[in-house]
């Protein structure tokens, strides 16, 4: 597990079923650091989980499973995508996070 903070947002990094390098380390943070770069001040903490489902078998089997805890949800968000390229997963899930946690902002904002 490798424990980072993005600005004032703690991520928590863990793999399962392949080696972590380098550069999927610093894909993960710079991808969850540019989506939510604009909702800093409403993230607790992000927790992302990358899994190889099925090892050396290949397949679509590659997984990017982020839980944030919000400051003003009483409910995480979970976003889960699946690829066959461990980059394009951990894309796809940040950008999920980002439109997700942008929706649930702005409700927010209309019911003050």
């Amino acid at each position: 597990m490798i424990g980072k903070e993005i600005y004032n947002m703690d991520l928590k990094l863990r793999h399962d079923g392949f080696e972590m390098s380098e550069a999927i380390d610093l894909h993960v943070h710079d991808r969850f650091a540019a989506a939510l770069d604009q909702h800093v001040t409403h993230i607790r903490g992000i927790d992302v989980t990358l899994r190889d489902e099925n090892g050396p078998r290949g397949g679509v089997d590659k997984t990017c499973q982020v839980h944030v805890v919000l400051a003003s949800h009483h409910e995480p968000v979970i976003v889960k995508k699946q690829h066959d390229d461990i980059y394009l997963a951990i894309t796809e899930a940040a950008d999920a996070v980002k439109r997700t946690i942008g929706k649930l902002v702005n409700k927010a904002k209309k019911h003050r």
